[in-house]
């Protein structure tokens, strides 16, 4: 990405997580439904297929934070030295779940509000029409101490900048 869209890119972001947190509209309080899946201590390996990296593993531990209205998670011991922080809660407006990822390398994700597949314990993270980048994100919980998740993010002519599948595996401690 040139300079100018990266910049282009932070400021809708900036601009979206403004409007997905509420920061001046109705309460966001987090419906549990699908954020209660997160919660807990995990460990995770992530397979990057593009730009192809070698395989990340790390622990993460979800919880809830500010009276509930917004999951909290942090990464520890990644084997590529990086942590990140993610934030997560309930859009009641779009009735999907926001998440943002804030990584120690200066960079930052958002991904617009998830919808939640109770039935097939499916979340799913799509873009808004209007972006410049398209992605698509979902999780699969096949159990309570399971989850499969795949990311693809593209730039405005289709081509991949990244692609990743990630297996986690809840933690007995």
């Amino acid at each position: 990405m040139t300079m100018a869209t990266d910049a282009f890119v932070r400021n809708v972001i900036v601009a979206a997580l403004a409007t997905a947190f509420g920061l001046a509209g109705p309460s966001a309080r987090a419906d549990a439904g699908a954020l209660e899946r997160f919660l807990g201590s995990w460990d995770v390996r992530v397979k990057t297929w593009q730009p192809e990296k070698p395989d990340v593993t790390y622990a993460e531990t979800y919880e809830w934070v500010l009276h509930r209205q917004f999951l909290r998670g942090k990464t520890k011991h990644k084997s590529d030295g990086t942590e990140d922080v993610i934030f997560a809660g309930y859009d009641p407006q779009t009735k999907g779940y926001p998440f943002s990822i804030f990584s120690s390398t200066g960079t930052y994700i958002y991904l617009a509000p998830a919808t939640w597949d109770a039935r097939n314990r499916i979340i799913e993270w799509k873009n808004p029409p209007q972006w410049h980048i398209s992605y698509r994100g979902r999780c699969i919980f096949p159990d309570e101490n399971t989850r499969r998740c795949t990311l693809i993010m593209k730039d405005w002519k289709g081509k991949v900048l990244l692609e990743q599948e990630s297996s986690v595996v809840r933690r007995n401690d």
